[in-house]
């Protein structure tokens, strides 16, 4: 049976190993990979462990490719999964469809929300404070917005109950515009407060509230 004849590290990527089989390389591995299958000089393989180990190999990569994915920002289980999808399917060379069918997509997932790199619901909480900041936006766009990134439609409503107050948002929003429609009629400036408020996301109750609130000013 074949064995392994050496375990050298790689020279660029440390903690990563090249595994020779019988004089030859023969796959890649991890520390990891090493210690949960006791890689050692002298193991023997069958063909079968090491398809196994190769395979095991390349989920480890998704999973590290998965964390830097995630290091850039906060995301959705959806979009993790649509980025595994994308790198599958490359990997592969097939299409999107067959590649979202690989059930190292699941593995990976679950392992990430094991180890709490993963969670909807802070990524909600997280989605919702970031698009009330600097250039807020209404509960409307942010709802769609968490939608499309998949996020259960509970953990939305949840997420965006904790949006304290509405009129103040969108007052600010106004607050930035308000200077540039100085020359406006009353009935105009209403116009322009409703148009812009309704297509960031705010419903007619709080965009109401807001013209009723520079009216008084106005």
């Amino acid at each position: 049976m074949p064995q392994i004849t050496s375990i050298e590290p790689q020279k660029r990527r440390q903690g990563r190993f090249n595994i020779y089989v019988e004089g030859k390389f023969s796959f890649a591995a991890d520390e990891n990979l090493l210690a949960k299958n006791m890689l050692t000089v002298g193991k023997s393989l069958t063909a079968d462990d090491i398809e196994k180990l190769i395979k095991e190999n390349e989920a480890g990569k998704l999973f590290d490719a998965s964390l830097r994915f995630l290091s850039y920002r906060q995301r959705s289980e959806k979009e993790v999964k649509d980025f595994l999808v994308k790198k599958i399917a490359r990997i592969e060379n097939v299409k999107f469809v067959e590649a979202s069918q690989s059930p190292v997509i699941s593995q990976i997932v679950t392992r990430l929300i094991k180890q709490g790199f993963l969670n909807d619901e802070e990524f909600a909480e997280w989605w919702v404070k970031a698009r009330t900041g600097s250039q807020p936006k209404g509960p409307y766009v942010i709802r769609m917005e968490l939608l499309r990134k998949g996020v259960d439609k509970d953990i939305i409503e949840k997420a965006i109950s904790k949006i304290k107050n509405q009129k103040e948002l969108g007052r600010n929003v106004i607050e930035k515009k308000i200077k540039t429609w100085k020359k406006l009629t009353n009935l105009e400036l209403k116009k322009k407060v409703y148009e812009h408020l309704a297509r960031r996301g705010f419903d007619s109750k709080t965009i109401n509230e807001v013209i009723a609130q520079i009216a008084k000013k106005v």
